[in-house]
């Protein structure tokens, strides 16, 4: 029986695929300078499995109406 808490092998593939693109084109935090702290940013209501994989450190969740390039894990702070 799948546990509803834990996001599959299969779907954190098939996230690791579709933000693979926007990773690459993330910026470097203006405070620390880290390139390596900073992920993705997703706008809107999440999925269930996407909140896990936000939980997870993959992804930041923003928010409906803000818009952000990333967020550093750093410094705590959106770009």
């Amino acid at each position: 029986m799948a546990d509803n808490n834990v996001l599959s092998d299969e779907q954190r593939k098939k996230f690791d695929e579709s933000y693979k693109e926007k990773r690459s084109g993330l910026p470097v935090c203006p405070t620390c300078k880290s390139r390596d702290d900073v992920i993705p940013t997703v706008r809107g209501k999440p999925t269930h499995d996407l909140m896990l994989y936000a939980e997870e450190g993959n992804v930041k969740l923003s928010g409906c109406t803000q818009s952000y390039q990333g967020w550093c894990k750093k410094c705590e702070t959106f770009i």
